[in-house]
């Protein structure tokens, strides 16, 4: 079975330093990101994932525009009609957003509680998905020492949208340390906040950062997209990156 793990949408972010200028192509960098999201929708459905995982950052901070909205609806929609569960850990920039306090996702859609970390079972994917989302922008404390026990019989996954142990140009939010990660008895840690692409497998356990789907500026350079994660019952067989992007940017 296979599940997609990506995070940092920032749905509708304007591409800094692309807004506007001569020969550039207004409609392809305006709407980047949300072309990168239809590629994500798209490859979920192809590949018959049994979950999309998405760790954090959906939004674009205090942006309070609902035509963003019905646009992530209609895509949920599409993923609920193909019978596939989403599961979010709102992160920094959603808790900031006016959106995310007054939409009603569609009921294929799993938010995870920011009151606590929790738990939620997928019977037909075989996955327990722990985590917990950011009730506040700046969440300062390590969420994951509360996360709850492996759920025995599933693919354990950990949602957690953090800095890890920190990571230069990104805010230290929901700091955690690798070795308690590696050593709390899931599977997968699905983390988010981190804008590179970055994994570690040891003894089975995997903790990745998928990237953003859309590189946002020129510092975020390279292919960008997010993982897609091939399991056999309790265990992840394969973790690997697949581009989503259409705008890319380069140093040459």
């Amino acid at each position: 079975m296979k599940f997609l793990h990506c995070a940092d949408i920032h749905i509708d972010s304007p591409l800094r330093g692309l807004s506007r200028g001569e020969g550039v192509p207004a409609d392809e960098i305006r709407l980047a990101a949300r072309a990168a999201f239809d590629n994500l929708i798209a490859l979920a459905i192809d590949e018959g994932v049994a979950a999309v995982i998405i760790a954090g950052d959906l939004y674009d901070g205090d942006r309070d525009d609902y035509d963003t909205a019905i646009y992530l609806q209609r895509q949920f929609a599409r993923l609920r009609d193909e019978r596939i569960p989403v599961v979010i850990a709102y992160g920094n920039h959603d808790a900031a957003s006016e959106i995310t306090r007054r939409l009603r996702p569609p009921d294929n859609v799993t938010v995870l509680s920011h009151r606590s970390p929790e738990t939620i079972l997928l019977e037909d994917a075989g996955m327990a998905a722990h985590g917990q989302s950011y009730g506040r922008r700046a969440v300062m404390e390590d969420l994951s020492i509360a996360y709850p026990d492996p759920a025995p019989g599933y693919l354990n996954v950990g949602v957690l949208h953090t800095c890890l142990d920190g990571r230069p140009g990104h805010e230290p939010y929901a700091p955690c340390r690798l070795d308690w990660l590696l050593n709390r008895g899931y599977a997968y840690w699905a983390l988010g906040h981190v804008h590179a692409r970055s994994e570690v497998e040891r003894d089975g356990v995997w903790v990745v950062f998928p990237g953003n789907v859309q590189g946002r500026h020129a510092r975020e350079t390279g292919a960008k997209g997010a993982t897609l994660v091939e399991y056999d019952g309790d265990r992840v067989t394969n973790a690997e990156s697949r581009e989503l992007d259409t705008v890319r940017w380069l140093t040459l």
